[in-house]
């Protein structure tokens, strides 16, 4: 929400504030009803909007982080012992396959390192009935399997949460749009005929028509001045 959408958003909320205190005066009005609670579901669904719009990505990327070194992990100690295995019986193809380091998974673009794991995991899996003496168990490599997939689901949900922070902005546009419309278009054009019998709720209502201005600009009236009164 940028600053300016915070001061509107400030000053909704006092018009608000006004409203309610002076419900029964308003009541008698259907219009203003209608418009009142437009423009109170449009309150409603800014801030809503705006918690999805504050979303932090940076949360989600060092949990996507940890989940890579915890599959790195795994792999690289899965590949060492079958890699003593392929080195034993002269498979040099295994060895090449099995030749890995952290490194090799935490380097390098993060789409890539869970196909490169997923490759490694088929190696050991071909290889498993005779890797027992060199600690390799099928618990383990579901293990590996496990760590794989957490990290792939984390791959694409710091861009998701971004994403999902653009889209909230311009939904957020539209908000203040409609609600904007809900005052200017209908309250504002029907308070005044409250002047008379309520006179301290019409003057409540145009001080919290106030947007004041919290980067230091002052305060910016969203209203015109009334009009002078013809003479008697």
């Amino acid at each position: 929400m940028t600053t300016k959408q915070e001061n509107k958003l400030s000053m909704y909320l006092a018009v608000r504030t006004v409203c309610d205190r002076n419900n029964s005066i308003w009541q008698t009005l259907p219009a203003f009803v209608d418009a009142s609670a437009d423009f109170g579901t449009r309150i409603i669904n800014i801030q809503t909007l705006a918690q999805k719009q504050a979303v932090d990505s940076t949360g989600l990327t060092l949990d996507k982080d940890q989940l890579r070194k915890a599959m790195a992990l795994a792999a690289v100690e899965l590949a060492k012992a079958t890699n003593a295995y392929a080195k034993k019986i002269g498979n040099h193809d295994l060895d090449a396959k099995t030749t890995v380091s952290v490194s090799t998974y935490m380097q390098g673009r993060d789409t890539l390192a869970a196909p490169n794991a997923l490759n490694l995991h088929a190696a050991v899996t071909a290889n498993l009935a005779a890797l027992a003496p060199f600690g390799v168990t099928a618990a383990k490599l579901t293990a590996l399997k496990a760590k794989i997939d957490a990290y792939a689901a984390s791959v694409a949900k710091p861009r998701d949460a971004v994403g999902s922070g653009s889209s909230a902005t311009q939904q957020m546009g539209d908000e203040f749009d409609a609600a904007d419309a809900a005052l200017n278009d209908q309250m504002d054009a029907l308070v005044s005929q409250f002047a008379d019998s309520n006179p301290q709720f019409v003057a409540d209502y145009n001080n919290a028509r106030i947007v004041v201005d919290s980067g230091g600009g002052g305060a910016k009236p969203t209203l015109p001045a009334p009009p002078t009164p013809p003479p008697a």
